[in-house]
């Protein structure tokens, strides 16, 4: 288990760091633009295409090491006035919900990326195809379908909050 652990270690922060890349990404392409637009009143064409595809990268990339920490946001106010008992099963109905729910996000995201590669989408002002991005975002949320089961074995072994 701890060996899977390591390697997920090491995957997040992979992840995390194509994530501050792309978020470098849109910093320069936004600077570019406002430089360029108030300065040379030459905007960068595309901008918006590019920072919200970029933007989707982040989020997606980041994903895995929040969930991991537990940087995103929980509500526990009302579970930690419970008895152990109760609050590890909420805990373990929670994860198993989570488990369900972000596999539903990788098949479906994998799906959306396939018809929008065949239906060869793209961006509206720069035309760049979408689908490799959604490829990416779907990919992104692989290392969280083996992060949840962990966190439930950790809580049934004593070892999880």
């Amino acid at each position: 288990m701890e060996a899977i652990e390591r390697y997920l270690n090491k995957i997040e922060s992979w992840f995390s760091g194509l994530a501050l890349a792309a978020l470098t990404g849109m910093l320069v392409i936004v600077a570019t633009d406002i430089i360029g637009s108030k300065v040379f009143s030459t905007p960068v064409p595309g901008a918006m295409d590019l920072v919200s595809l970029l933007g989707v990268l982040v989020i997606g990339f980041a994903m895995p090491q929040s969930y991991a920490k537990g940087r995103h946001i929980k509500i526990e106010f009302v579970t930690n006035l419970m008895a152990p008992g109760p609050r590890k099963l909420i805990r373990t109905v929670s994860l198993i919900l989570c488990q369900v729910f972000f596999a539903l996000i990788v098949w479906r995201m994998f799906l959306y990326a396939h018809d929008l590669w065949v239906h060869g989408e793209k961006s509206l002002t720069v035309k760049i195809s979408v689908f490799p991005f959604v490829y990416a975002l779907s990919i992104a949320f692989i290392p969280l379908l083996i992060i949840v089961p962990i966190q439930l074995i950790n809580i049934w072994k004593g070892s999880g909050k």
